[in-house]
Order: structure tokens, then sequence, then C-alpha cells
């Protein structure tokens, strides 16, 4: 029986967890070295770089096709970075996405309310830890990607459901679906921080459809949860839909542009289908084959087990339950029954959105997190005796955290400053257009250019100089055409004789003879060479 003591001790311990287990994960970050991933390159950096300036609209496709993106998370460690040592930046933003552990042990603590306290705490942060270290996550640790910061609201929503349960299930009106409105809230305000998260705000909202309550009462809940979420979106993207919609006439662009029609992009979804499996039955059976094939989800590497876990678990699980329940027998899940139903049924949406929409991997990290504690939710369902199924848990978590493999996006030693690049001398800076062209990226240095430079892509992964059908290039050609000053052209060194090209559908000249190299901490040595027109100045790179 549970003594005071062990109460004690299990506050004790779960205040310590909560306190280090955060600046834990800022010293991992130390560990796996400084992020060089490519999207830092393309627009993590220049978006941050862009906002902080006023450079949104005096710039143009300097980012590629993210220039468009939502800049609000890269505000952050833009400022972090460029006013702290790389280290130390690199530590507090560590420690941010550390905080996924402390809600991770807070969802699973509200999911083992029956257990009691020294061994709930335990068992908490053990689980916590586990999904703090899955494959995807760890590769992740101290990057920009920021599927790993959006969490925060995904498992924060989850959290406080949760820490909600049973009382929402048939408590007073009011103060339930207004908890239901607040977690809806963070889920709505990551969704707009980063819109791939839609599928875990649906999944969420879906979820209490399979709460063990009235029927009327599950819709209320979820239907104040869909209010919370589109409180939630407006304030974490509402700003910046409103900009792309006022500008572009798309509050998504250039996403969606098939629905809404901006005439300043082609008329597509601009969706990423090179992750998509080519047949049904691949895409049906998706986690046998990315397990074992990880590039078909993603750039890199890696291995992690528990998500094909949980694709064979939850259904068997389920129907193990179902039939049980059928034959009148009584099954003492593992944990909480209102919670287990609730979270497996949102993991469950959440993974078939992600599997229709995306299969890009990255984007299904936060459900790598839950995945731990899901494991011990599905294997709780078996029938089989309690002993039984508690080894299986613990056997199976620790064989899914012992089998892996992290992945790495790039990274590269820490250096004093997190982008370090040796711009060379520009003759007239304040009337100076830079060119950038080829499919690289290198927009990373541009903050390390004079202030009064202005960039314009005329070849990305969105536009090109012979694009048909897409009306941002009229934007583009005007601009590059009203310019007076000099010209030169951004590109790697490989990319150059393709930048020469298309420097020529512009009526520009490429003077291969006058180019100067930027070499960087974080990736390949840039060329910037100069760019005559016919009659026009020369510009010297000194």
């Amino acid at each position: 029986m549970p003594t005071h003591d062990d109460d004690r001790s299990a506050r004790l311990i779960g205040i310590a967890f909560l306190l280090l287990a955060p600046p834990a994960y800022g010293l991992l970050t130390l560990a796996f070295g400084m992020d060089a991933n490519w999207d830092l390159r393309n627009y993590h950096w220049y978006n941050g770089y862009a906002m902080l300036t006023g450079r949104i609209g005096r710039d143009l496709l300097a980012a590629q096709m993210p220039t468009f993106y939502s800049p609000f998370l890269d505000v952050p460690f833009y400022w972090l970075a460029t006013h702290l040592p790389a280290r130390a930046a690199g530590f507090l933003w560590g420690t941010l996405q550390g905080i996924n552990l402390l809600l991770l042990y807070l969802l699973v603590s509200f999911s083992l309310r029956n257990v009691p306290a020294l061994k709930r705490t335990l068992i908490a942060m053990a689980l916590a830890v586990a999904g703090g270290l899955g494959g995807g996550t760890l590769g992740l640790i101290g990057t920009t990607f920021q599927d790993n910061v959006v969490s925060l609201g995904v498992l924060g929503a989850a959290a406080v459901i949760a820490g909600s349960l049973p009382g929402i299930l048939d408590g007073r009106p009011l103060p339930s679906f207004a908890r239901v409105a607040a977690a809806g809230l963070l889920a709505g305000a990551a969704m707009g921080l980063k819109n791939p998260t839609v599928i875990y705000a649906v999944g969420l909202c879906l979820g209490f459809l399979a709460l063990p309550a009235r029927p009327w009462r599950r819709l209320w809940l979820a239907f104040f949860f869909g209010i919370g979420v589109l409180v939630g979106l407006g304030l974490g993207g509402g700003v910046w839909m409103a900009h792309l919609w006022h500008d572009y006439g798309n509050p998504v662009f250039p996403h969606m542009n098939h629905i809404f029609k901006s005439p300043f992009a082609a008329l597509s979804d601009y969706v990423n289908v090179s992750f998509f499996p080519p047949g049904l039955w691949q895409r049906l059976f998706f986690p046998f084959v990315f397990t074992f094939s990880p590039l078909t989800v993603g750039e890199v590497p890696f291995f992690d087990l528990r998500v094909l876990a949980l694709f064979v678990l939850v259904p068997v699980g389920v129907v193990c339950a179902a039939v049980t329940g059928m034959l009148g027998k009584r099954n003492e899940w593992l944990t909480a029954v209102p919670a287990t139903r609730f979270l497996l049924a949102a993991m469950t949406v959440t993974y078939a959105l992600w599997v229709a929409m995306f299969c890009i991997y990255r984007y299904l990290v936060p459900l790598e997190m839950l995945a731990p504690l899901a494991l011990v939710m599905a294997v709780g369902l078996l029938p089989l005796a309690r002993r039984l199924r508690i080894g299986l848990a613990v056997v199976l978590v620790a064989v899914v955290q012992l089998t892996v493999q992290p992945a790495d996006w790039g990274r590269v030693a820490w250096a004093d400053r997190w982008v370090e690049a040796d711009v060379p001398a520009i003759a007239d800076p304040d009337d100076t257009m830079v060119l950038m062209a080829g499919y690289w990226a290198i927009s990373h240095v541009i903050p390390s250019f004079p202030a009064r430079v202005t960039f314009v892509r005329i070849q990305s992964n969105f536009l090109q100089p012979d694009s048909v059908g897409n009306g941002y290039l009229a934007i583009l050609k005007d601009k590059v055409a009203s310019h007076r000053g000099p010209f030169l052209m951004l590109s790697t060194i490989p990319d150059t004789p393709g930048a020469a090209k298309a420097a020529e559908l512009l009526g520009l000249r490429l003077d291969p003879q006058r180019c100067r190299p930027i070499p960087n901490n974080l990736g390949e040595t840039l060329n910037l060479c100069a760019v005559d027109r016919e009659g026009g100045k020369r510009e010297t790179v000194e």
C-alpha cells in the first residue's frame, strides 16, 4: 500500500524531472553538433532575417517557394543565433524542444491515474524519455525544421485533454467545454505556425468521438475543441495568412492554388508527391515499407520500429477489446479507459491523414513521440494476464528504443556564429541587385551582404525565366528590367553555367571570368559573378 513517503518521493522526483529534462535535451543538442540542414540554408535562416529587417516584398523569391512560408517560428531562432554564440543558441533551442518531454510526462501521468504515485512517476519519466529519443525526434534535436517545436502545441493539447478526463465526460458543461477549447487553441496555434500540423488538429478533434460518453456530449466536446482550433489558427497563422491573401489572393499561397486560383502562381495544388508510395497496397501497408526503406519518407536514412509496432498492435488490440467486451469478459486495461480510447483514436486518424496527404516522416514526429505511451495502451487491450501484458509492454518499448538509429539531416562542428560567410567587397552596394539561380540552398549567406543590396531569384523550385502560366514571372521580370544599377549573380559553382543560361533569358550576360568565391561554414563554396546588360554598367567584385 502506498505510503505518505512514497507520495512525497514521487512529487520530488517528478519536479526534478520537470526541471532537468529540458536542459538535458539542450546539452544533448550540443553533443549532436550544429544544425546545417538544407532547409535552414534554403529558407529558415533567411526568412527569420527578412521578417526582422523588413525585407519581405523587397527581395523576390530569395528562399525559393518557401519564401511564402510563415516566418514566425524562424524569427526567435534567428534572433538567438545572431545575438548569442552558436553553442548558447543551440543549447537554448534544444531546451525549448525539450519541453516536449515535460508534456509527455504529464500526458503519461494523466493516463495512469489508478497507478500508485511513485510507480506512476517512474513510468511517466521512462515513457517521456523514450518519446524524446525516437529516430526522427533525435534527428530533429537542435534543428530548425520546427516539427519538434509545433509538437509542443500538439502534445500540450493532448495533455490538457487527458488531464481533464474523466471529468469532461459528464461534468458541468461550461468548464468542460472551456477546457477542450483551450486544448484546441494549442493545436490550432501549432497548425497556424506550420500548416501540415492540421493532421493532428483533425485527429484530436475526431478523437472525442471515441470517448465513453453520451453521443451528444462527444459531439459538443469535438465542436468546442474545433472552435478552439479556429481561434488558435487565427492567433498562430492569421497575420501571415492575411498577408498572403492581401498580396496574392490565396491565404496559403501557393498551395491549393487550384482552388484559390491566384494569378501569381500556376493552377496547381503545389503538393510534394515525391514521397507518395507508387501503389495502393504500398500505401495501405506503408509502415512495412518505410520502416526498412526510410528514404521513401525522407531525405536521409534512419531506423525506428515504433510506427510499425503501432500499425500492428493498435488494430489487434482494438479487435481483442471489442471481442472481449461482446463476450462479457472483464479485462482491466493498463491505462485509463477514456485516455486510451481518445489517444489511440486520435493517433489513428492522424496517421490516416498523414499517409493520404504527406508521407513525409518529419511530419509524423509528434506521433513518434506519443508512440511509447500508445504502445503501452495497445498492449493493455490484449486478452492476456496483467503481468504478461506489463512484461510485453516493457520488452516492446525496450526493443523499439534499443534499435533506434537517428536521422541526420546535416550537421557541422560548432562555430562561434551559426552562419559565417566571407562575402567579397561590392563596389556599389546601395544600387546593386544580386540575382540568384540554380536550385540549391544558398539564401543563408544573404544576411552577410550589405543591407542595401536587393536579391531576386530568377530560377527556383517555384519559378523559372521561361515559366508558363505563372503570373509571378511578370513581377520578377519587371523588377529586373526596371533596375538601373549593376547586377551580380549568386549560385553554387556547379550551377554557374545554368545561371548564365537563366540570365540570358532576361537579356543579361553572366561573365564567368569575373567571379569570386563565397566560402561559408554551412555548405559548399558559392559563386558571386558579374552580370552585364547591353550597354549597362560593369560591376566589379573586389
